[in-house]
Parts: C-alpha cells; structure tokens; sequence
C-alpha cells in the first residue's frame, strides 16, 4: 500500500492518477474484507449471523429439492414417451415442455450461485462463512447432536474443519464454493445472455443437459454435506 501511495504523490499524469486510485481502492476493499475474516466477533453478533446463515440455509434447501423433483418429473414424462412408440409424434406440447424445463432449472441453479451481496444464495452463504468462519465453532456444532451420537460430532465437524480446530476451515468452503461457481459459469451465462436479456453476444455452444445434470448433482452432495 505505501508504494501505491506513493506512486498518487509522484504521478503527474491524472489518468495514472486515476488508474492507481482504482487498484489502491481494489485493495483497500479487499484488505477490508480479510480483516472481517479474522477480527474478533462478539457472541451476540456470531449467534445473529448464526441464525440468519440457518434461515438461508432452509431456503437454499427448498431451492434444490425443488430442482431434484422436477428433474425426476421431467425425467420420468421422457422415459414415459421413449417407451410409449405411439407417443413419438412431432408436437408443440413437447418442444413447450422442453424448453420450459431448461429454462426453469437454468434460472433456479442462476440464483443459487448468485454473488449479489442482497441476494440469499448458497454461493453467497459459502462467501460469508469463509469470511467468518469462527461464527461455527466445534462447540456450537457439538451441540446440535444428541447426548447419543455426541461421539460422531467431532468427526463429521472435521469435514469442514482441521483435525482438533475451533472452527471451520475457511479454505474447505472456499474449495465448495469455487467449484459450484465452476460447474454453474455456463449456465449462470446463458441464463444472462438468452433468457434474462438478448444479448449481442450469444454463446457460441450452448450448455447441454449433461452439464445442467452435473451441476444439479454437486448441488445435492453440498446440501447434504451442509445440511447433515
């Protein structure tokens, strides 16, 4: 940050002026939000944030059953027509049923990976468990079994944790996130370029069902992960 400062001091150029304004800005913000990752939490806001993170956490988990039952839906009314040779007929009911169900399930996995900061998401539940991890502690996680199956508490923490750590492992949650961001980017894109606007720049190759499938299986591997 010093060398950035003093490189605003030394400029004559108002455009280098501006430019290094921008990147200083950059990482002001994001020393901003390292800071809120390790800056001590009272109890008071740490159990706030808690409930609030289990609110979202149940929408997030309607948000993917919902995407689960349809899928099966669709599936079994496919599998119905494949099996059914009297059925295989050219029909506009088809290609409506086809296209709403791409478009649907493209729009729901778009706002569950969603990054707007007034956006409930699981993205954004991931984003903010990274920052605070502290928030889920072993202790509060301990608490939530029952005094029989206390002795797998510690265990199952540890899939987000170190071994023997406070809290969770800010990294393992960044590794979750980054890969549901990976497996939604094209679909997260289509949705912004051919269903929410008509963009100028199309995507050459569309996203396939294999890759809303996949997308939709890690979905329901982090709902239980996070869930149970």
């Amino acid at each position: 940050l010093y060398k950035h400062l003093c490189t605003i001091q030394m400029s004559s150029s108002w455009m280098n002026q501006r430019i290094i304004s921008l990147k200083l800005s950059s990482l002001l913000k994001a020393a901003n939000m390292l800071g809120s990752s390790t800056r001590k939490i009272s109890a008071k806001r740490r159990y706030r944030i808690y409930k609030r993170w289990k609110r979202w956490l149940k929408q997030i988990q309607e948000d993917i059953t919902d995407l689960s039952v349809h899928r099966h839906i669709y599936n079994e009314v496919a599998k119905i027509i494949k099996e059914n040779p009297r059925l295989q007929v050219a029909s506009s009911f088809y290609d409506w049923m086809r296209i709403a169900y791409i478009y649907e399930m493209s729009i729901r996995v778009r706002r569950l990976v969603d990054r707007d900061r007034r956006s409930v998401s699981f993205v954004r539940l991931m984003e903010e468990i990274e920052q605070c991890p502290g928030v889920i502690s072993r202790r509060r996680f301990v608490q939530l079994y029952s005094q029989v199956l206390r002795y797998v508490a510690d265990r199952d923490f540890e899939r987000f944790a170190k071994p023997g750590a406070s809290h969770v492992n800010p990294a393992a949650i960044h590794h979750d996130k980054r890969a549901l961001i990976k497996a939604a980017g094209r679909l997260r894109l289509f949705v912004n370029r051919h269903i929410a606007h008509r963009s100028r720049r199309p995507l050459r190759r569309l996203p396939t069902f294999a890759e809303l499938d996949v997308c939709i299986n890690l979905l329901e591997q982090l709902l239980k992960k996070y869930v149970l």
